[in-house]
């Protein structure tokens, strides 16, 4: 069984108002958040004393790769 079935089936078992008080958690639970790309935004420019050559060696500098020229 899918974990997708596994929820749906889940759900199904829950009373009526279980379900809704579920469909109304879902609906509302985002409200008020910033989305993803807004809050990565946010971060951009933010680091400071890192290395000049950090987008060509992130895997020398992350897992010790062999630096790149």
């Amino acid at each position: 069984m899918s974990t997708l079935s596994e929820i749906e089936s889940a759900i199904e078992q829950l009373s009526p108002q279980d379900q809704q008080e579920l469909r109304d958690w879902l609906l509302t639970r985002d409200k008020g958040r910033k989305p993803i790309l807004e809050k990565l935004r946010s971060l951009a420019g933010k680091a400071r004393h890192l290395p000049a050559d950090l987008a060509a060696n992130h895997d020398h500098y992350l897992h010790g790769a062999t630096k790149r020229t």
